[in-house]
């Protein structure tokens, strides 16, 4: 590599060499018209002095490194560089495990993220198991509580009914007993309603609530029965509306027909 300054030598190196070589040449053409004139003397004293000089002197030029056109120079570089360079070059070759390092990096900058994604995931899941336990648990324990022995001032426990409760209500209506013949076959329905067909009726509970949660656990025959007796009952009791003796005898002949005879309905069956 040519550098500035011996870029600028170099002309004035070759301005003196020119220089000199003319001096040398004007010099031996003295020379020799004085050895023509001048009687013959030894070779060693024909010898110029001043042109040994001069070629000594191109000479010295032509040995000078700065004069001759090369240059060589040195650089200092970090050894981390050169390694970095060469692996640079070997990168061609190593086409897979470059994918896979992009995949590490890939990972290691996504980890947060996924990490994050997991936690979330894992909460929700946590939720709902415990939704669904707490639920599964509230089932049981409705399950397993004991049914209730009265609704309202109505006594409903089985014990505390007859054996025949159509038979024993047509009696008493029969006999002009009229509302007592409903709030037996009422009564008895409830009873039947709870004990027998499971449906979750609470001490409080009105007779639209219970009309409302017996449907779906009661057969539809039975669901229209139920829904007659409590009809009855509060046109009678609330409303003091006068019923039929028809009426009165299909209500108490229909009771063990619909509620004894009946089957729990399938689940999901509509009213």
């Amino acid at each position: 590599m040519r550098s500035p300054e011996a870029a600028r030598a170099l002309p004035r190196a070759l301005l003196l060499a020119a220089c000199l070589a003319a001096l040398a040449s004007a010099a031996s053409g003295q020379d020799a018209g004085e050895a023509a004139t001048a009687p013959s003397a030894p070779a060693s004293a024909t010898a110029d002095p001043r042109a040994a000089r001069i070629d000594a002197a191109v000479d010295q030029l032509r040995a000078d490194p700065l004069l001759s056109g090369r240059h060589k120079e040195h650089r200092l570089r970090w050894k981390d560089d050169a390694e970095h360079e060469k692996k640079a070059t070997d990168k061609s070759d190593l086409g897979f495990l470059d994918w896979l390092a992009a995949l590490g990096r890939f990972i290691n900058d996504t980890s947060r993220f996924l990490l994050w994604a997991m936690a979330i995931v894992l909460v929700a899941v946590a939720l709902v198991s415990a939704r669904r336990l707490v639920q599964l648990r509230a089932f049981r324990r409705a399950k397993a509580a004991p049914a209730v022995s009265h609704v309202r001032d109505l006594d409903v426990r089985p014990q505390s009914l007859p054996d025949d409760v159509g038979a024993a209500a047509w009696a008493l209506w029969q006999a002009g007993q009229v509302q007592a013949a409903l709030s037996l076959l009422y009564r008895g329905a409830l009873s039947r309603m709870i004990h027998r067909f499971a449906v979750p009726i609470t001490s409080s509970a009105t007779e639209g609530e219970c009309l409302a949660l017996a449907r779906g656990r009661l057969e539809p025959g039975a669901l229209r029965y139920v829904t007659q007796v409590v009809r009855a009952w509060e046109a009678s009791i609330y409303g003091g509306r006068a019923l039929s003796t028809a009426m009165g005898e299909a209500l108490c002949t229909g009771f063990a027909q619909r509620l004894d005879a009946s089957t729990v309905a399938p689940a999901g069956s509509a009213s």
